[in-house]
């Protein structure tokens, strides 16, 4: 069908509509087609790095001269609120100040990032740290199985160290000779230079102040940072940055080269392509930005610092603010229109007699409140932030990196409501995050307070533990980072106490708590000694790895003559007299001399426990018992003896030929019933420890050669202390001494060795030691004595009062742990154990929450920890990268649990195929 146009047109002008189905529709369509998919079709995203050149700290670029800080962290968790005003309001002078330092206002760049932890750097501390761990034994792991274990969990999982860099733009661009000048240093700098220096030193006065705390960035700092940005969630080259203090224009290329970025122009999301020795690496990376940020009175309302809240979310989130902070001489006239054009509005309102809504009224009053801040107030409250907030999500797939973008968005949605937008232009806004690249000049910008950017906190972290030391578990606070332990690092470097209490109720994950350091401490070759009342850490001896350097000495059923008091009282070592090469003979002699007082003490303190009190009671019991003694001392000499191999039962055959030869009826009487009541205690099983049933010396016990050794037992009980000694039956008397002699065991243990040599003591269910005398003197004579003799002593017990009540060691604590407490009363109590402030009793109340319903096992093992830097931060004792060890301090029965892989799984920063190829970024040193 042919149709004419409805104009007068010539005839032979007019053309013939095509069907909808014939062949030039058809290829009309294609074309349509093609054109679409062109212009929709994914495409590299290519723009110029607006950087010239990075020397040290200081960036030149298109627009400017940058100085770039690295921002230190700053403690959150378990703080005072005036604590927290405190750091909130020096973070809000830093800010004005900055604002107050150029006239025209000075704009900055934020930078969130996070850097892998350095699994191969932990890996090689440790091991120079120790330099006699356990040797390998046949079927057992050894010390490079030890290492790749805690280093494969390490890599394999997001326990990342954050990195805030705050970049301050200090000047336009200066000419060739003045950045030559200030690069290269000049005898006689140009006027310029030394402006230039001026604000160089001003901005660095101001961004090192406290609430920042911040450092110049170095070079490879630098260049960190920029393979970051560039490309996010890729593992950075370990060789970025180290050639030197400086980046010229021809090095930029390295952050460029073998990196693409692919993007639709509709797309949610920017893929990222990089190159790593021959593989090819992606991420997709969604960017999000800040829209209507609501009015907050913080800290007031409660809530986390509005950067820190993702820090929970178990992934990392890059953050990305620039714009500029604007001075009061800037805002006075954008103030005050606003405050006119609020009232025009409402003047407009009354003109024609109608009630104007409510967000009028608002509007008015915010805009008179924040003329008198600008006008009236400090630099804390007139200085405004002017610019864009964004945040960037990235995963192995597009869907993974929106499904982190969605949890993001209902998390600062629900908790902050703070909408978070996912806008068009995902490119234009990525190359934000790149230090020095401008920023897009419309759409979103946000205009702040200095107090409500204060208030984001960018720096907080919660980093807790030593620097050096094994693996033990990671932070569940403010901020998810591995912790180290070096249960020596007190007494050595900080010269404070090596005590540390464990404190949590049954089920609270004391007992994985000390099994893993006492692991821990015994692969790396350090001797370690366990009171396990109960006995399940004895599994530890059990280990192939340990067995053939641990013993178990089970106090209700070791061979006879494991106890003998003799034996208990170590002999002094001759090194701890030998001073600058001079060997001090004469405090030598007086200490072997005392300690062979202190083992005839002993063994009187035990003979005594042994008898009751109607034969205590008779006349020259002590006088007998001590004549008996010093013939007993006498033998051994007289048979060339040391005073360590005396047999306790020769103190029997004393008393005999006392009764045999004594002078009187009475006396021999009294030897009698002596002996008949010792041999009575030495037939029983608890007696046999003490006084061996043969007559030979006993050969010195090889305890130190035993690495660990763990002291049980099961179903022994102290006497109780309500009760009269005189109604205490057989075995409360026979057990009595078995607990003293266990005390001065230990002693040996730890006495018996050098002072320099690392030691470890971990006594679980310590309430029972403090329920009898010698355990209490014990327990306070090691806690005194801790830091001189280089030993860690890890207290277990239930309740805080456990602690607080032996011998006020409160003052000797280098550290502690507070599990789970769900009493009220108690929690509070274990706040004055750890020093912080009775407010966050519902927090230790809510660690390792117990199942619910229809729910499974609960995981265990979350604590407060109070580290030997005096930091508090909570966290959660990692066992699953050791599953051997897992299975040996399972302490619950009947709890089945399923095994977990120790292979490296997919992380946004290794992938599973360069994983031995990929080296991450080690941590460099900064001098203080």
């Amino acid at each position: 069908m042919k149709r004419r146009s409805s104009v007068d047109v010539d005839p032979g002008a007019v053309e013939e509509i095509p069907r909808p189905g014939s062949r030039i529709v058809r290829q009309g369509r294609a074309a349509h087609g093609w054109l679409r998919q062109r212009l929709l079709a994914e495409r590299e995203v290519t723009f110029p790095l607006a950087t010239h050149e990075i020397a040290g700290h200081l960036q030149f670029t298109r627009g400017g001269v940058f100085a770039w800080f690295l921002l230190d962290g700053q403690s959150w968790d378990f703080r005072t609120l005036e604590d927290r005003r405190r750091l909130w309001d020096q973070q809000a002078y830093r800010y004005g100040q900055l604002a107050a330092s150029r006239p025209e206002g000075r704009p900055i760049r934020l930078r969130v990032s996070t850097r892998p932890y350095p699994s191969f750097e932990f890996a090689r501390s440790l091991d120079e740290e120790t330099p006699f761990p356990l040797p390998q034994v046949e079927g057992g792991e050894s010390w490079d199985d030890y290492l790749g274990y805690a280093q494969r969990r390490l890599q394999s999982t997001g326990l990342d160290q954050k990195v805030v860099a705050l970049g301050v733009w200090i000047a336009p661009t200066p000419k060739a000779s003045v950045r030559a000048e200030l690069i290269q240093g000049a005898e006689s700098p140009s006027r310029d230079t030394l402006a230039l220096i001026e604000q160089i030193l001003q901005v660095e006065k101001v961004v090192s102040g406290p609430g920042f705390d911040g450092r110049p960035a170095s070079a490879k700092e630098m260049g960190f940072l920029f393979h970051r940005s560039l490309s996010m969630g890729i593992p950075a080259p370990v060789f970025a940055g180290v050639g030197g203090d400086r980046w010229e224009l021809e090095d930029l290329a390295e952050f460029t080269e073998r990196r693409v970025w692919l993007s639709e122009p509709y797309a949610s999301s920017v893929r990222v392509l990089s190159e790593i020795k021959g593989n090819q690496v992606g991420r997709s990376v969604a960017v999000l930005t800040m829209g209507v940020m609501p009015e907050r009175t913080w800290p007031e309302d409660g809530r986390d610092p509005w950067m820190v809240a993702g820090n929970r979310l178990g992934f990392p989130i890059e953050w990305s603010l620039s714009g500029t902070l604007l001075s009061a001489r800037t805002l006075s006239k954008a103030i005050e229109f606003e405050q006119n054009r609020a009232n025009g509005i409402a003047q407009h309102y009354d003109e024609h007699q109608i009630t104007p809504p409510p967000s009028v009224g608002r509007a008015i009053q915010a805009a008179a409140a924040n003329l008198d801040e600008v006008t009236e107030g400090d630099s804390r409250t007139a200085a405004r932030f002017m610019g864009t907030v964004r945040l960037a999500v990235y995963g192995a797939s597009e869907d993974e990196a929106l499904a982190r973008a969605r949890d993001v968005v209902d998390l600062y949605g629900e908790r902050l409501n703070m909408p978070l937008q996912h806008a068009r232009g995902q490119a234009r806004a990525l190359r934000e995050f790149i230090p020095g690249e401008p920023r897009a000049q419309h759409g979103y910008q946000r205009r702040m307070p200095v107090r409500y950017l204060a208030s984001a906190m960018p720096n907080v972290d919660s980093a807790l533990g030593t620097p050096t030391g094994p693996y033990l578990g990671y932070g569940i606070g403010s901020a998810r980072r591995a912790s180290r332990f070096d249960m020596h690092y007190g007494p050595e470097v900080l010269q404070t106490p090596g005590l540390f209490p464990i404190v949590a109720e049954p089920g609270g994950g004391k007992s994985v708590l000390i099994g893993t350091l006492a692991y821990n401490a015994v692969r790396a070759g350090q001797p370690t000694i366990i009171f396990d009342p109960s006995g399940p850490l004895a599994r530890l001896a059990e280990l192939p790895e340990l067995a053939p350097f641990s013993r178990v000495l089970d106090l209700t059923a070791s061979r006879p003559g494991t106890l003998s008091p003799y034996q208990l009282v170590p002999d002094p070592v001759r090194e701890a007299f030998d001073e600058g090469g001079v060997f001090d003979q004469l405090e030598y002699a007086r200490a072997a001399r005392r300690a062979a007082a202190e083992r005839q003490q002993l063994m009187f303190d035990v003979l005594r426990m042994w008898l009751p009190n109607s034969t205590l009671r008779l006349p020259g019991t002590d006088v007998m018992l001590r004549d008996s003694l010093r013939r007993v001392a006498e033998r051994a000499t007289n048979r060339g003896l040391r005073d360590t191999q005396t047999n306790p039962r020769w103190i029997a055959e004393e008393l005999e030929e006392i009764s045999e030869k004594a002078g009187t009826e009475q006396q021999r009487e009294l030897a009698r019933q002596l002996v008949e009541e010792i041999k009575a205690a030495a037939e029983f099983p608890l007696g046999e420890l003490i006084m061996p049933p043969h007559r030979a010396p006993i050969k010195d016990d090889q305890v130190e050669g035993a690495t660990l050794v763990v002291v049980t037992m099961p179903g022994l009980m102290p006497p109780p202390e309500s009760v009269e000694r005189e109604y205490w039956g057989s075995e409360e008397r026979y057990t009595q001494p078995l607990l003293h002699l266990a005390a001065f065991f230990a002693s040996k243990f730890i006495y018996g060795r050098p002072r320099d040599v690392r030691k470890n003591v971990f006594l679980d269910e310590n309430h029972l030691m403090g329920q009898w005398g010698s355990g209490r003197a014990f327990f306070v004579r090691l806690s005194r004595d801790s830091r001189k003799w280089n030993t860690a002593i890890g207290a277990a017990s239930q309740h805080p009062a456990d602690h607080l009540s032996i011998g006020r060691v409160d003052a000797l604590m280098g550290s502690a742990f507070v599990g789970r407490l769900t009493k009220e009363s108690t929690a509070v109590e274990a706040c004055k154990l750890i020093q912080c402030p009775e407010a966050y009793a519902p927090v230790i109340q809510s660690l390792s929450p117990k199942p619910r319903d229809g729910q499974g096992a609960a995981e265990t093992g979350e604590f407060i920890w109070l580290d030997p830097l005096g930091r508090l931060g909570k966290i959660r004792i990692d066992l699953d990268w050791h599953p051997a060890l897992r299975a040996a301090l399972q302490t619950t029965p009947g709890r089945p649990r399923p095994s977990v892989s120790i292979a490296p799984q997919p992380t946004p920063f290794i992938d599973p195929e360069l994983f031995d190829l990929v080296p991450t970024v080690p941590v460099e040193e900064v001098a203080a």
